[in-house]
């Protein structure tokens, strides 16, 4: 249960920041009028991953899955960089 709890908070914290800035970098003119709203949408969201951790068999698996969808996410997010997005 620690290990969900854990994996939750720790790695839901990255994700949903990463995420929201790859929808503001994508955005026109890299949404700057939306930073705001992003700021405000970023609590629940990283709540939302928190709760979605614990929908999980194992803590292993958490943590496995959150830690996966880190990377692609901050992958996304540097290549959208290095593309000029």
């Amino acid at each position: 249960m620690i290990a969900r709890c854990l994996a939750g908070t720790l790695l839901g914290f990255p994700l949903a920041a990463a995420l929201l800035a790859l929808v503001l970098q994508l955005l026109p003119d890299h949404g700057a009028a939306f930073v705001i709203p992003a700021l405000i949408l970023f609590f629940p969201l990283w709540t939302g991953f928190m709760a979605g951790a614990y929908l999980f068999r194992s803590g292993g698996r958490a943590w496995l899955v959150m830690a996966g969808a880190n990377a692609l996410v901050f992958l996304a997010l540097w290549v959208g960089r290095l593309g000029g997005a």
